[in-house]
């Protein structure tokens, strides 16, 4: 018999906020810890290095993040944005450093706890990855994403009954969120004896909401 696929992960994109606190509304403290901000009058750097990441120039985003740094190497949203940067340029070692100095900077935001999850994850650092996503959920505690990350990296370490709690609670939290039902479909059929039927729902709730059809899948709930 064939095995079922592997758990869908969604990439992320640019993880942290790039807007600048004198151009935006008035913001609390609290909304800040979570959000960040970058350094004042970097408005220039901050448009030249959203337009290098759209472009794909990873060396002029990098650039351009590591000129803010010089004047705030404090900065957690900066260091966010540059592990972005290395993510994409597929230098993962300096994409983990970079997370990982955002979150001693400001280890309340949780983009930055879900990025460097990811990269653990998938270095097969799985407790620390855990540890991450746990943490990102904690301080977002509706982000659905997370706890589809979350699932995922449960479900490697063999604790599937956690797993699909979490998956659960994605989909409570973002019923349209398709990864999490076509990722719960795959739990469900993997149970003993398989949920079939419940299976088949959330497999094609995630057709409806457009993940791609898996031949594999498909030839188990006819099973």
């Amino acid at each position: 018999m064939r095995l079922l696929p592997l758990m869908k992960i969604a990439m992320l994109g640019l993880l942290a906020l790039t807007g600048h606190a004198q151009e935006t509304a008035t913001m609390t403290p609290a909304n800040m810890d979570k959000t960040g901000m970058l350094p004042p009058h970097t408005k220039v750097l901050g448009e030249r290095a959203v337009a290098a990441f759209a472009k794909k120039d990873w060396p002029a985003a990098r650039k351009a993040y590591q000129e803010m740094l010089e004047l705030d190497d404090g900065n957690a949203l900066v260091w966010a944005n540059l592990g972005a940067v290395e993510q994409q340029a597929g230098e993962v070692k300096r994409a983990i450093e970079c997370f990982e100095k955002s979150v001693q900077f400001n280890p309340k935001l949780a983009p930055s706890w879900t990025a460097l999850g990811l990269l653990l994850q998938r270095q097969g650092d799985i407790y620390r990855a855990i540890s991450c996503f746990t943490r990102a959920i904690h301080e977002e505690p509706e982000d659905a994403r997370s706890h589809n990350f979350l699932a995922i990296t449960l479900k490697e370490f063999g604790w599937a009954d956690a797993a699909e709690a979490e998956l659960q609670k994605a989909i409570e939290l973002k019923p349209d969120y398709g990864i999490a039902h076509f990722n719960l479909a795959l739990m469900l059929l993997e149970r003993r004896p398989p949920a079939v039927e419940l299976a088949q729902r959330h497999y094609d709730k995630a057709l409806a909401l457009g993940v791609a059809k898996d031949e594999v899948v498909e030839r188990r709930l006819k099973e």
